[in-house]
């Protein structure tokens, strides 16, 4: 009985293992896939964000993306400038359309050129609920359909792990 439990555990380990894919993406290949998206302008209310020039890093201590960017930004004839930002974040996957979008971002920092430090306070507040709709508009990354093993990865996402300088996305296959 204890070898037909020990031969379970382990052909349970190795199908799991086994239906697995997982995808690591270097920052480089990462920084390619969000430049490629950019600039993206949205307009949310009375705010409109265009977000250009991406330079995108890793934050292994918090597993979440870092993307510092300049900005151009308006509200309601109140304020039209530019400057720069620094946006954090995670990925979510989207099963149906097997694609990775940065979800979940927070504003961390912005200078706007010619405005006071009250007025960007302000300013900060109304575009953090733009900087969302923005950044997970489009996706920063889709399975390829004419890849068999990427084709068969469209199940669930399993963990998105910063390691080592790298994005390791590992989804299960069913």
């Amino acid at each position: 009985m204890k070898y037909l439990f020990g031969a379970m555990l382990f052909l349970s380990v190795t199908w799991t293992q086994a239906y697995a894919y997982t995808q690591e993406f270097t920052e480089a290949e990462l920084q390619e896939m969000v430049s490629s998206i950019m600039p993206m302008t949205r307009t949310k209310y009375f705010i409109t964000m265009t977000l250009s020039e991406p330079r995108l890093n890793l934050l292994e201590a918090s597993n979440e993306i870092g993307i510092g960017a300049n900005i151009k930004a308006s509200a309601l004839g109140t304020y039209n400038g530019s400057g720069s930002t620094y946006i954090t974040g995670s990925l979510t996957y989207n099963q149906e359309e097997g694609a990775l979008y940065f979800t979940n971002a927070k504003l961390v920092e912005l200078n706007l050129h010619k405005v006071s430090d009250k007025q960007q306070d302000e300013i900060k507040k109304l575009l953090q609920s733009v900087v969302g709709t923005i950044l997970q508009s489009r996706p920063i990354y889709v399975l390829d359909d004419a890849d068999l093993k990427q084709k068969l990865a469209k199940a669930t996402l399993e963990s998105v792990e910063v390691k080592a300088g790298k994005l390791i996305v590992t989804l299960e296959m069913f």
